[in-house]
């Protein structure tokens, strides 16, 4: 019983896609790319800012049903094409970290691990997202929305997958 107290609030999604490695890793190395793509199904995405390297921060609009939410990535570290680390939070229009728009305790910042490899032509890549600081009701509230996670990332995957097969031609 003890581990368990003691695990981390985490989520990890697996998903495969019909690519190249380095054509999935430039899908988020690539502002014109990652516009095309990122954000659940049905959403507008607007880039505020896009600066892909260590140190660097992404900074975006999206707008879904009349509602709108900013976020920011800040990337920590970057291996192409095997991997990339950021931070996520939500924020306010200026890009300054700010509480969920939702109406609950979501971590203030999420640490985001993404790991690619590829077998003939078919990249796996996985994401493992941690609650960063998190106070003991938010890690409940990442670990109590992980389905509902999951569901918007396949919209995202789905979006990713589309991109993949135009860029291929």
């Amino acid at each position: 019983m003890e581990n368990q107290t003691a695990k981390k609030a985490s989520l990890t999604i697996v998903r495969q896609f019909k690519a190249p490695q380095s054509l999935v890793f430039d899908a988020y190395a690539s502002r014109e790319a990652f516009a095309e793509w990122w954000g659940p199904a049905g959403s507008t995405l607007t880039l505020l800012s896009f600066d892909f390297r260590e140190g660097g921060r992404t900074h975006y609009k999206l707008d879904n049903g009349g509602m709108s939410m900013w976020a920011l990535f800040r990337y920590q570290k970057i291996e192409k094409p095997d991997s990339i680390q950021f931070l996520s939070a939500f924020t306010d229009p200026e890009g300054n970290i700010s509480s969920s728009p939702f109406p609950f305790d979501f971590p203030l910042e999420v640490h985001n691990q993404i790991t690619l490899s590829e077998t003939n032509g078919v990249t796996t890549l996985t994401l493992h997202a941690e609650p960063v600081n998190a106070s003991p009701e938010q890690e409940k509230t990442f670990s109590d929305l992980n389905a509902s996670m999951h569901q918007g990332y396949e919209g995202t995957w789905g979006q990713l997958d589309a991109y993949l097969a135009r860029a291929q031609g």
